[in-house]
């Protein structure tokens, strides 16, 4: 039989693909800018997993990544721990960083090297900034709870800051482009609020080592840096704020509502901070609507849309928060009828888990899981959906069926967006590509046979008992 996660598992994007912390913190901090260096503490075939990792790597020094390269004969004799606090002796001699961060793989955990301990020993001795983190691929875990040990480990540098940061914010986990972030310093401007810092697949060294300059951590929730807030809290005295994706009007209207209960800005000035962006966003919304009624009224049904979840293997919280469904409010507020369609394995314990996972974040729809992208457009009929939610490479599967895409990372953040949001939607649905070819499944499987299986018991999260 498969495993499938037989160990406990942390809250935050459990639908999404499990990951080897070593590999992802690697990949992680290989794009952090700044002044940082990463020793690894392993032999060197370990060392071997970064020119796995995407992107280019971002280096300060002529080398960003350096490896204690333990030989057989020191992890099996016990020397690896002299041997650590002697490449972090020679790291901070030659280029004195502004962050050293060590990491430890699975040969280093299994041996039972400290590596917290020696780091710790090393940074109050030499007077240098170091932390360490222990990552290893012998318990593959969430791409939430690698991102937040990473910035656990990160924010462990920081100080708290003066008393002039009881009105800043810092924003965790969520990108923004230069105009996302442009209506969001506005906007907190206008509420009497300053933006400290943005903390998320870009940021660098020295944004995390501000952290404590800021009162308050802003990040998607629920079930999401867990860790790191019970860290802020104790270290830096920083209150968490959990807020919606800003995505579409009312996500947006709910994550200023937040802020300004948390940080007691009166109504009337929030009021007057959000009424002119959020006026044309309204109207951008209602537009879309009254255009869609004719459409609505001729089909004799509303607009439906797939939803794709956990086909890609993702760290940014701003695609993973809540389960991957930081959009799918904004898609109802449209006026689409949504249905999930979740990467997974097909066994009964695994439709349980995805019904449950589901039903904590009160979220009633129904759900198809599929085993693999190859295989998608066997559980899609023609004619059934007006558009597909989800990951770019499934186009092969949804033309078969003639289904329009738009892609999960198209759409932006905030009011000012929410117009050029629902042109995305409204180019997808009307792209001639996909009224001049009638659908035709080529892959392999049998489609009939498993939509057969799937009206015999449809995955929905208020039944998560029930199998295929």
């Amino acid at each position: 039989m498969a495993r499938f996660r037989p160990h406990r598992m942390y809250p935050g994007a459990l639908l999404a693909q499990e990951s080897c912390t070593y590999q992802a913190m690697t990949e992680l901090l290989g794009r952090l800018s700044g002044d940082l260096v990463v020793l690894i503490h392993s032999d060197r075939d370990c060392a071997n997993v970064l020119p796995k990792t995407r992107g280019r790597i971002r280096s300060h020094h002529p080398y960003k990544f350096l490896c204690t390269n333990l030989t057989e004969d020191e992890m099996v004799t016990g020397q690896g721990n002299r041997k650590l606090r002697r490449s972090i002796e020679l790291v901070h001699e030659q280029w004195h960083p502004e962050l050293i961060v060590v990491l430890s793989t699975c040969p280093t955990v299994m041996i039972g090297d400290n590596i917290k301990n020696v780091t710790s020993k090393a940074s109050r001795e030499l007077g240098v900034r170091a932390v360490a983190q222990i990552t290893h691929g012998l318990k593959p875990k969430s791409p939430a709870e690698v991102v937040d040990v990473l910035y656990c480990t990160l924010a462990a540098a920081a100080e708290k800051g003066d008393a002039s940061r009881q009105r800043r914010l810092n924003l965790v986990g969520i990108s923004l482009d230069r105009d996302e972030r442009a209506e969001f310093e506005a906007i907190a401007g206008a509420m009497g609020l300053e933006l400290n810092a943005v903390i998320d697949e870009r940021a660098g060294t020295s944004d995390f080592l501000s952290l404590g300059d800021a009162a308050y951590n802003v990040h998607p929730g629920p079930n999401m840096l867990i860790e790191f807030d019970q860290q802020c809290a104790d270290r830096l005295d920083q209150q968490a704020i959990e807020v919606p994706l800003p995505f579409g009007v009312a996500a947006t209207d709910a994550l200023w509502r937040r802020i300004a209960q948390a940080t007691g800005v009166p109504d009337d000035l929030l009021e007057r901070a959000i009424a002119a962006p959020r006026k044309g966003a309204q109207a951008a919304m209602d537009g879309f609507r009254q255009r869609m009624a004719g459409r609505i009224k001729a089909a004799r049904r509303p607009l439906k849309l797939a939803y794709n979840i956990g086909s890609v293997r993702s760290y940014d919280l701003r695609r993973i928060a809540l389960e991957e469904l930081g959009e799918l409010p904004w898609l109802q507020e449209m006026g689409f009828d949504c249905k999930l369609f979740i990467q997974g394995p097909q066994h009964a314990a695994n439709w349980d888990r995805v019904g449950a996972v589901l039903n904590d974040l009160d979220v009633d729809l129904e759900f198809v899981l599929f085993p693999d992208p190859g295989g998608l457009v066997h559980f899609l009929k023609p004619g059934e959906f007006n558009l597909f939610y989800g990951a770019r490479f499934l186009r092969d599967q949804l033309t078969q069926v003639n289904l329009p895409l738009l892609h999960h990372r198209a759409p932006r953040l905030g009011y000012g967006t929410v117009a050029s949001n629902v042109d995305l939607v409204e180019q997808a649905m009307s792209d001639d590509f996909y009224r001049h070819f009638e659908a035709q499944v080529t892959s392999s499987g049998d489609t009939e046979q498993l939509h057969d299986m799937l009206a015999q018991g449809k995955g929905k999260a208020t039944n998560a008992g029930k199998t295929p």
